[in-house]
């Protein structure tokens, strides 16, 4: 788990360092016409531009997060491979936003969907938080599955 973590966070960082350093704040970068480009935003909220200014409630809420995911992942017992993964991608996605939280007062985010203009821009440590949720929903539905129907001393 801490491999996947780290290197989540270093992705993150390090394409938002590049980004960063090669557009300036609104400027687009054009990968596909009408669906892919990279336009790099000091993000001052959260998706979709809610909690502007917020910051010190943002970082609160991530940590609180944090301490859920660290507390979870402690307590359980079973920890399969994708139990592993799961969290390293939460922790490591969580991470990357904090860490622009903290030492910037904003998240650098750089990839948008053209074709939806509408949609937030977002970065790695926002697909890493992603794909964690959606990997925590089919852990827990594979470990509702598994224990469908045991008693609490057979899941013991």
């Amino acid at each position: 788990m801490l491999a996947i973590i780290v290197a989540i966070l270093v992705l993150d960082l390090v394409t938002k360092y590049v980004f960063e350093a090669r557009l300036e704040s609104g400027d687009v970068l054009t990968v596909i016409p009408y669906l892919f480009s990279f336009k790099f935003v000091k993000n001052m909220g959260a998706a979709w531009g809610i909690l502007q200014g917020k910051q010190l409630f943002l970082i609160a809420l991530s940590f609180v997060f944090l301490a859920i995911f660290i507390f979870y992942y402690i307590k359980e017992k079973n920890k399969t491979w994708l139990l592993n993964i799961t969290f390293g991608f939460l922790i490591g996605g969580c991470l990357g936003n904090l860490y622009d939280r903290i030492f910037l007062g904003y998240v650098r985010d750089f990839v948008q969907f053209a074709f939806w203009p509408s949609f937030p821009i977002f970065n790695f440590a926002d697909v890493a938080l992603t794909i964690g949720v959606v990997l925590f929903v089919v852990y827990l539905s594979i470990y509702f599955f598994k224990n469908k129907g045991k008693s609490k001393d057979e899941k013991k």
